[in-house]
């Protein structure tokens, strides 16, 4: 989850309100990725063998993973080219990459673990606040209470 004020992006100092129960973490300042990271993405994913596991994981299509399988290249090259597409998609980031990663298909937490060091910038988790905890929505009921008696 990606959190923004009017006037500019959530910076790690700052928190985000959100439902405990549904997210349990926010990500702040993750840019995207672009061809020009292509070496960095591919020294990072060495250790993944199924690349077309991983691309499906980062939300290429069947069909384009399957065009890059057909063309016979070697493993390094479909990878290689399954990388830059995903690259060229404008959604490409380091977090996704590391959800992906961390999939039970893939399974390669500890690679994971690897870019989340090697770019703490764009893998920083903050704990997010519980929106509202039992005294607040105490203070909301009194709250309510004075404005109908107002009414």
């Amino acid at each position: 989850v990606q959190c923004h004020q009017n006037n500019g992006p959530v910076t790690p100092d700052m928190s985000c309100w959100i439902d405990q129960s549904t997210v349990t973490d926010i990500l702040v300042d993750d840019k995207p990725l672009t061809v020009s990271d292509l070496v960095p993405v591919l020294e990072a994913t060495v250790e993944v063998t199924d690349w077309c596991i991983l691309g499906l994981k980062l939300g290429l299509p069947f069909h384009l993973l399957e065009r890059i399988k057909c063309d016979g290249r070697n493993v390094q090259d479909c990878q290689r080219i399954m990388t830059s597409k995903w690259l060229d998609t404008g959604v490409a980031s380091w977090s996704s990459l590391v959800k992906a990663l961390k999939s039970p298909l893939i399974n390669k937490n500890g690679v994971a673990e690897q870019i989340t060091k090697d770019h703490p910038r764009s893998c920083i988790h903050h704990p997010i606040k519980r929106r509202r905890d039992k005294q607040d929505n105490d203070d909301e009921g009194d709250s309510r209470k004075k404005m109908r008696k107002r009414m």
